[in-house]
């Protein structure tokens, strides 16, 4: 996929197939990233599918703050109404309050939050539902009368840093859960680092879901608001809140507070604060995973060039090229005897068949397997197939991150254990034409015999004349060949023509038979190759290319969850 189609991609997809990317990139990086960058994933999956079974009316808005930063005060003055306790001891919320604004829904969602202490609003005692109601005029007014009003949940939750260690684990739950995370902070406490490393900065990048308060403000003096301000603001920026609205308030004075409180009211009327929450949370799934294991780099099957250095060591450590040898000299050796010297045949049977010394192309076992008697692989050619294999890993996830690069390393030799059988059987398997001949063998086996029996008759007669001589009878005239520079007598030229002809027969015969056997050596090297590279994709070329293939849907899915490549995945909301 181009980045040019995948930007396009990442742009269009709504939140339902990057919540099911996130999920599959999940699965795919299971075994390959750490379990404890695995677990949160699903776990936030579960929690946006269960978050939107519950009511999309409602915005739960979530006051997260140190002690002394004034939440419940905070509460008060946007409901208009004292319904969360705040109090000089610390600490002072124990557990979540929530405000409601809107019942229809709300009790699932709550009872999902599990906050139990709850206060409906209604708008004839609460400022904000009063300010949630819009206008009776203007166009805006009028799109958001038909959009509804608005339904929100504002929760005021326990300290960040409580001294009891049970109020802070519900603090921290809630970051998780909440639509919008509003940071409440005063004037001794906006730069605490425990609050911005451990609470603020890992919500970087959900500034459409994020409002930074600086409360209290009224503790400052005049000149010194704006520079404390800003720099809530930089600190803000520097924990990845790029567009966070940064505002000032004092719950005691009323100042900033109808601000805040029109601005959370903006948030909740879109309904799109949710759906923005799980997309931020999407994202940030997606970046962390992608951190711990990057599956990009890596091509979506093994190098050609990769492969055939593979088959070239596989073939090797199968000993192909003895075999291709043993082949030649087999063809050659079954050769000699049927074009060889017939006296001297009987010579071949003091060497057995270099083939069949192997044991290739003998019966089938029980199990209708050939096992050949090549030696079993020595330590060289052990640690050549091994080798083979992970420099074939190696070589096919040069570009990968480490943990990908050991998970293909791990598939390259999960069946390596294999190899040596299968490699015995893919050579002991194949036809070698073991017992195969050639048309001319035939034809000089006639010839070698004609040859034998013009000596032999030669012989023959001169054995017959010698043998009368012997015993004193006169043996017959013996013919002349008188055209030669001597006469010959025409036994002996028979003996002689015999035994050249069978000579030149055997040498022409042995020259044919050793270009043939070249031709067989050639081809049993193709053929067993061939079965030896069949081997290597089943066993290891398969096994590197499924893995290559999960990282590259891994890679596809994570850019998806991630969404635009752009900057921040931000939503109006």
């Amino acid at each position: 996929m181009s980045p040019e189609s995948r930007r396009a991609t990442t742009r269009a997809a709504p939140l339902v197939e990057r919540l099911d990317a996130l999920d599959r990139a999940a699965d795919a990086l299971e075994g390959v990233a750490p379990a404890s960058e695995i677990e949160p994933v699903r776990a936030l999956v579960d929690r946006i599918d269960r978050r939107r079974a519950l009511s999309a009316e409602h915005t739960v808005i979530g006051l997260f703050g140190a002690t002394g930063s004034g939440k419940s005060s905070l509460l008060n003055a946007l409901v208009g109404s004292e319904i969360s306790r705040a109090a000089v001891r610390r600490p002072t919320t124990a557990s979540p309050v929530a405000a409601v604004l809107g019942d229809a829904g709300s009790d699932a969602l709550l009872d999902w939050l599990e906050v139990e202490e709850r206060h409906h609003l209604d708008g004839t005692e609460s400022a904000l539902a009063r300010a949630a109601v819009p206008a009776p005029a203007g166009r805006r007014a009028r799109r958001e009368q038909a959009a509804g009003p608005a339904g929100i949940v504002l929760l005021d939750l326990p300290d960040l840093d409580s001294v009891e260690p049970a109020h802070r684990l519900v603090a921290e739950r809630m970051t998780a859960l909440v639509d919008v995370l509003v940071w409440v902070t005063d004037p001794q406490k906006y730069a605490d680092a425990v609050l911005h490393q451990e609470f603020v900065r890992p919500f970087a990048g959900h500034d459409a879901v994020t409002v930074l308060v600086l409360n209290q403000i009224d503790r400052l003096a005049e000149d010194e608001r704006a520079a404390v301000l800003a720099s809530l603001a930089q600190i803000a920026r520097a924990d990845g809140l790029e567009q966070a609205p940064v505002l000032a308030t004092s719950a005691s004075t009323g100042e900033g507070i109808a601000s805040l409180r029109e601005d959370l009211i903006t948030i909740a009327r879109t309904r799109e604060a949710a759906a923005a929450r799980q997309r931020a949370d999407v994202r940030g799934a997606a970046e962390r995973l992608r951190a711990s294991a990057d599956p990009e780099g890596l091509g979506e099957a093994a190098p050609d060039a990769a492969v055939e250095e593979l088959v070239a060591d596989l073939t090797a450590a199968a000993r192909v090229e003895p075999v291709a040898r043993a082949v030649g000299a087999s063809y050659r050796y079954r050769a000699a005897g049927r074009v060889g010297w017939p006296p001297l045949r009987w010579l071949r049977r003091i060497r057995p068949d270099p083939l069949r010394r192997l044991g290739l192309g003998a019966a089938r076992d029980g199990e209708g397997l050939r096992r050949s008697s090549l030696p079993a692989p020595d330590a060289a050619a052990r640690a050549r197939a091994s080798g083979g294999v992970r420099r074939f890993a190696d070589t096919s996830s040069a570009d990968g991150t480490d943990p990908w690069r050991a998970a293909v390393r791990s598939a390259a030799r999960s069946r390596e254990e294999e190899l040596p059988d299968a490699l015995d059987q893919a050579v002991a398997g194949a036809d070698l034409r073991a017992g195969s001949g050639s048309w001319w063998w035939p034809v000089l086996d006639v010839l070698q015999w004609l040859a034998v029996l013009t000596a032999v008759v030669g012989l023959g007669w001169l054995v017959l004349n010698a043998l009368l001589a012997f015993l004193g009878i006169p043996p017959p005239p013996m013919p002349m060949i008188r055209e030669l520079w001597i006469p010959i007598p025409l036994p002996t030229a028979l003996l002689v023509l015999g035994i050249a002809a069978g000579v030149l027969l055997a040498v022409a015969g042995g020259a044919v038979a050793a270009l043939t056997g070249a031709w067989h050596r050639r081809r049993a090297r193709r053929l067993l190759a061939a079965r030896v590279r069949r081997v290597g994709q089943e066993l290891v070329v398969e096994e590197v290319d499924a893995e290559l293939a999960r990282a590259a849907g891994a890679a596809r899915d994570l850019a998806l969850a991630r969404g635009p490549l752009g900057g921040k995945d931000r939503s109006a909301v």
